[in-house]
């Protein structure tokens, strides 16, 4: 009969390495790529539909509003109110004592022109839709 070599000095020569340790790992990439496969579309459902992302941007011709008028668009299914201010409006808006309001910023912080009142008229508590013209 001939001699089988004893366990552990087989894994000695192979770096103590044996085909169970293979079988491990082969087992644990094996559930990995079945755990991220199975979690890959709940993440994916998270992302935004086509229609949502070809609505990302929306063009306004801002020749056609006359100093004093406002009209609303639509971004991203909300409602945005476009407003061309007139010169009383816009210094009423620079003399308003900035730090009694909700959100201390002075007019220059939320204007990039000072004619042109740009806001997304969703209310942060309930999401209603606040009216345009007041």
């Amino acid at each position: 009969m001939a001699k089988t070599p004893a366990p552990s000095a087989t894994n000695l020569a192979h770096g103590g390495e044996t085909r169970r340790d293979f079988l491990y790992l082969a087992t644990g990439v094996v559930g990995a790529v079945g755990v991220a496969a199975s979690v890959w579309p709940f993440i994916h459902q998270m992302n935004p539909s086509a229609s949502v992302l070809a609505l990302a941007s929306t063009d306004v011709d801002l020749s056609r509003i006359e100093e004093g008028q406002s009209i609303t668009v639509l971004w991203r299914g909300k409602p945005v109110f476009v407003r061309h201010r007139t010169p009383s409006e816009i210094t009423e808006a620079e003399d308003a004592d900035f730090n009694s309001l909700p959100d201390p910023q002075s007019d220059m912080e939320r204007v990039k022109r000072r004619e042109w009142l740009i806001l997304v008229g969703v209310c942060t508590h309930l999401g209603c839709v606040p009216l345009s013209h007041r």
